[in-house]
This record gives structure tokens, sequence and C-alpha cells, in this order.
């Protein structure tokens, strides 16, 4: 093959294109490298930005992470404190209705006190009426007495006036003892009228203070019935020398009296060692030198219930 001149030209413009398209080539490769730097430096510029960004962030979420812990805790300990404050409230509201029906009580009580401080002072009124009332009737009722212990001392000097000229008109033997009484008592010591039921006989009588006699003596007790046989169970024989008589008598009873304390109730209690037959009986009573009195009383049989 033979190189011409045309080849010549055909490779210089070939290779003219090519420096051409190279320098093209190169300067557009040129700003572009440029611009990748400068998106390069942009990139990195951002990087930095958002790394600042990440790390403020995580130090914001640490911070969040421990208040969320401190508000956890707070949260717990306000919880307690809650519950704490709930029995508190509890306790408080059963306080307050404990004092709330106290105090309903207490005004029951008291609207009760006002009703008897009420009742109270007109029965204060009543008795300061009736005390003026009184007060004003004492000295009457004192001018009453005064005349009455007058009369009544009066009275007395007459009565002993008298009792001196009865002495002298009443002969002694004619005084006896007054207010005989005789009771028949059962084993219960209830007083019945059935011979078959008796059990002891109780004889009361007062001695008056018109009997002269003086000083202690022996009082003698005397059952007899009405034909002077003697009940059974006389202690002794006694001879008794009245009105210039000796009269004997049985005995049943005996016991000594202060005359010098007359007038007195004397008693005597007999319990016969058999049973009593019914009938009427006496009761006398003697000194060794007086005839006191007597008194009769009588015995049933017992038939049907009576």
């Amino acid at each position: 093959m033979e190189w011409t001149a045309q080849n010549s030209k055909t490779i210089a413009t070939v290779l003219t294109l090519l420096l051409i398209t190279s320098a093209i080539g190169g300067i557009y490769y040129w700003n572009k490298s440029g611009d990748v730097a400068k998106e390069r430096d942009r990139n990195a510029l951002k990087a930095d930005s958002l790394l600042s960004v990440k790390l403020s962030l995580e130090r914001d979420i640490n911070l969040l992470s421990l208040d969320l812990n401190s508000s956890r805790r707070e949260k717990t300990d306000v919880n307690k404190k809650l519950a704490s404050s709930q029995i508190f409230l509890t306790q408080k509201n059963r306080i307050v209705a404990k004092l709330t029906q106290e105090t309903n009580a207490q005004k029951d009580d008291l609207a009760a006190l006002r009703e008897q401080v009420a009742e109270l002072d007109a029965l204060k009124s009543e008795l300061k009426a009736e005390i003026e009332n009184y007060q004003s009737q004492k000295d009457k009722w004192l001018v009453d007495n005064n005349q009455l212990k007058t009369t009544n001392e009066t009275l007395q000097i007459q009565i002993n006036d008298l009792n001196g000229k009865l002495n002298g008109m009443v002969p002694k033997s004619v005084v006896t003892a007054t207010n005989f009484r005789v009771d028949v008592l059962k084993n219960n010591h209830k007083v019945t009228a059935k011979a078959k039921k008796a059990n002891s006989i109780v004889v009361s009588f007062t001695l008056p203070a018109l009997l002269t006699t003086e000083g202690n003596q022996q009082v003698f007790l005397s059952l007899t019935d009405v034909e002077n046989r003697p009940m059974s169970g006389a202690i002794q024989q006694l001879s008794v020398n009245a009105n210039e008589t000796t009269l004997f008598v049985p005995v049943h009873a005996t016991q000594s009296l202060d005359f010098g304390k007359n007038p007195q109730k004397a008693v005597f209690e007999f319990t016969p060692n058999e049973k009593i037959t019914n009938g009427i009986y006496r009761a006398s009573i003697y000194t060794e030198n007086t005839y006191l009195g007597s008194v009769e009383f009588q015995l049933r049989d017992s038939f049907l219930f009576f």
C-alpha cells in the first residue's frame, strides 16, 4: 500500500479531530470533576451538619430518657403519696362521719337538756312561790305553835291534877291491866282458831300508869278453862294474897317487869306440851299480891274445811 498525500491529510484531519475531541472531553471532564468536588464539599458540609444534629438529638434523647426515668420515679412516689392520701382521706371521712354522728347526738342531748332546764326553771318558780307562801305563813304558824304550847302546858297541869284526884278516888284493887289480846299461833306462826292446830298461845296486855306498884315485880300468866281447870303444862302453883284473900293459881309463864316504866306493854308466850281440846279458856295475870286482870278466848274443833 502506498503512502499518499491524501492519506496524510486524512490522518492529519483525523488526528486533529481526535485532539479537538480530547480537548473538548478534557474540558468537559474538568468542568464535571469541579462540579463533583463542589457537590462533595456540599455533601460533606451536609454530613457535618447532620452529624451535629444527630449528636444534638442523641443528647436530647438521653436527657429525655433521664427526665422520663425521673418522671417515672416521681410518678411512683406520687402514686404512693396518692394511695397514702386516699387512706388518710378514708380515715378522715370516717372521723368526720363519727364526729357528725356525735354532733347530732350532742344536739339531741342539748335539746333534751334545754327541755329539762325549762322544766327545772318552772319547778324553781313553783318552789319559789311555795317558799314565799310558806315564809308568809311562818309567823302565823309560830304564833299558833306558841299558843298550842301554852294550851298544852295548861292541859298537862290539868291532867296531872286529875290524875292526882283519880288516884285518891280509885282504890288500888280496882286498877287492872288493859288492852288484853290473845293470839293462838300455828307452827308457821300464823293465827288460828282451831284447837287441833294450836302450837303456842301469845298473851299481851298494857300495865297502866295508875298501877302504883313500884320496882321490879314478878308477873305470872295463868291459863284455865271457864271452870278454873288448869291447862296442861303448868310450871308451878302460886299463892296470891289479893283483897285479903288467898288464891291458889296455876302458873304457865312468868317474867320480871319494872313497874316504874308504866304505862308499858307486856307479852307472854306459852307452848303447851300436849294438844289442846276445844273450848273456852281464860288467861289471867297476877303478881304475888295483885290480880291484874284476865281475858277469855275460844278454841273450836276442826270440821269441814274451816
